[in-house]
């Protein structure tokens, strides 16, 4: 085969794959591996990783190791064909996510890609992590698939990751208005404990995000996200306020509620109603109230 037609038919991928194509994506089109290596002698194609070529006019050196792993993961099939959950490839995840959406100052020692079944790689520079992703968890960067910014977080929170460096993450993308840090919060509270919060309830999760915050000194937060943090605290007192009245009997039967899965919610969500009924004239120190079993 001609060099020429050999370079068409290889550009006819690269052209949507960032100026890379596989090997097996070429041998798909008849140029073999005898071909390719004519064409990167011939200085018309670039090695860049085992079984990935790229055209120097065309590879776009940007995010140049991500594309190369995540195309590594289904070399055979064009990338413009792969869905975000596609079973047999990945998604850009932890810390690669955090550096592709241009987050923070991680520095990854390999690329990481969540995948939904068990496999391997031979590449040791490619970290494959196994989780269960949605739609609701990916986005695209660049042609690629990439966890939200919101699962970044999680995933990075999740990863045990030095609290200062997601501080740094979740400051950039409030800066740039790309989180939610009230529906942050709700997937984030069950960190709380791991990054030092004490105590139990929703609350947690708004402060987790707050001291991680703290630490990197961001303290910009939007109205909207201070009405948060500030209804989680009058949650908090509300809840205190009238255990406080409670009797000995009471607080034992609480003591052993206190097993019962979501409890803190539902005194929560129920001290909220009870504030927002009117009075009726009771004298507050009667405490024949009941507390309904969850």
């Amino acid at each position: 085969m001609k060099l020429t037609e050999a370079l068409r038919l290889v550009g006819d991928y690269a052209a949507d794959q960032g100026g890379l194509v596989t090997s097996a994506q070429a041998k798909i089109v008849g140029v073999d591996g005898v071909t390719l290596r004519r064409l990167v002698d011939a200085g018309l194609l670039e090695r860049v990783a085992h079984g990935v070529y790229g055209m120097p006019a065309a590879m776009a050196a940007e995010h140049l190791l991500e594309r190369t792993a995540w195309l590594r993961l289904a070399a055979g099939r064009p990338g413009w064909e792969r869905k975000p959950l596609d079973p047999d490839s990945g998604v850009l995840s932890h810390r690669s996510a955090a550096v592709l959406h241009g987050l923070g100052d991680l520095a990854p020692d390999s690329v990481e890609i969540t995948v939904p079944r068990r496999r391997t790689s031979r590449d040791p520079n490619v970290r494959l992590r196994i989780a269960h992703l949605t739609d609701d968890d990916v986005t695209s960067v660049d042609g690629l698939p990439v966890t939200t910014v919101e699962r970044t977080i999680v995933d990075l929170l999740a990863d045990h990751t030095d609290g200062g460096h997601v501080g740094d993450v979740m400051a950039d993308a409030h800066r740039r208005n790309l989180v939610d840090l009230s529906a942050l919060s709700k997937r984030v509270v069950r960190f709380a404990t791991a990054y030092g919060i004490r105590g139990a309830g929703s609350s947690r999760g708004m402060k987790l995000i707050t001291r991680l915050l703290d630490q990197v000194g961001y303290r910009d937060l939007g109205d909207s996200d201070h009405r948060a943090a500030e209804d989680h605290g009058r949650q908090v007192l509300a809840v205190a306020d009238r255990l406080v009245t409670l009797k000995p009997d009471e607080l034992r039967r609480l003591a052993m509620l206190l097993r019962s899965p979501g409890l803190v919610e539902k005194v929560t969500r129920g001290t909220r109603e009870q504030t927002r009924r009117p009075e009726t004239g009771r004298d507050h120190d009667d405490h024949d109230d009941e507390m309904e079993t969850p």
